[in-house]
């Protein structure tokens, strides 16, 4: 996936710095929302001056990670960087931030849930990061699991518990067939038959998609079609 790295972009605390960790320490990933309507860089400015946080002012933006509302994944900090999203999970987390104001638990003042395009970005950088962090479904959380129930709202925190239980639904073989022909892997007709048509359409998504090529729609395989359509 695309990642466009402000790590030295972002302007920085002049006084202040992260302190840094392993990256191997990392055990989970931890999705926020903005709560407000600022760009990722309005919320940098916000972060790295007097705020609620450290009335000195905080390093930088305080996750590593925000998703643009037009799906733009921004890396802001490395990940050895142990940044402040999340009182008591900083030194072991990922944080990961989306622009907008969403309704949550106790928050009514916000959209319903972010656009199509941060959510297909929350799906890919989720399983970038559980890849080469080797970790699981059940490795990410939202700021709710850690006292703040508005965080990141109540469609994103769906989309987490669903993906902590498993992360797709099951889908029929007509479904299957519908998401394979609108990406382009022709199944022939929409009858549900998994035949051979089928399944070449199946490993050629693997294939292009770095999956294992077995012409299975397991789960990862369900997931990865789901995100993209």
């Amino acid at each position: 996936m695309n990642i466009i790295n402000l790590v030295n972009v972002l302007p920085w605390n002049p006084n202040r710095r992260w302190s840094t960790r392993p990256q191997s320490n990392i055990n989970k990933i931890i999705l926020h929302q903005e709560l407000a309507e600022g760009t990722i860089e309005q919320v940098n400015n916000y972060h790295i001056n007097p705020n609620h946080i450290s009335d000195r002012g905080c390093p930088h933006f305080c996750y590593h990670y925000g998703i643009r509302k037009n799906g733009e994944v921004i890396q802001a900090n490395e990940l050895t960087h142990v940044t402040w999203h999340t009182k008591g999970q900083n030194s072991v987390s990922v944080g990961i931030m989306l622009e907008g104001n969403f309704k949550g638990t106790g928050h009514d003042l916000g959209k319903d849930k972010p656009t199509d395009e941060q959510m297909k970005s929350v799906a890919e950088i989720v399983e970038h990061l559980k890849g080469l962090l080797n970790l699981t479904n059940q490795d990410v959380y939202g700021h709710y699991h850690y006292g703040k129930p508005a965080c990141p709202g109540y469609f994103v925190s769906d989309w987490i518990e669903k993906h902590r239980k498993g992360g797709v639904e099951t889908v029929t073989g007509e479904r299957l067939q519908e998401m394979l022909n609108s990406l382009g892997y022709d199944c022939g007709p929409v009858d549900g038959v998994i035949g051979r048509k089928t399944t070449k359409a199946i490993r050629d998504f693997q294939k292009d998609q770095g999956l294992t090529i077995d012409g299975i729609p397991g789960p990862q395989t369900i997931q990865k079609l789901v995100s993209l359509t």
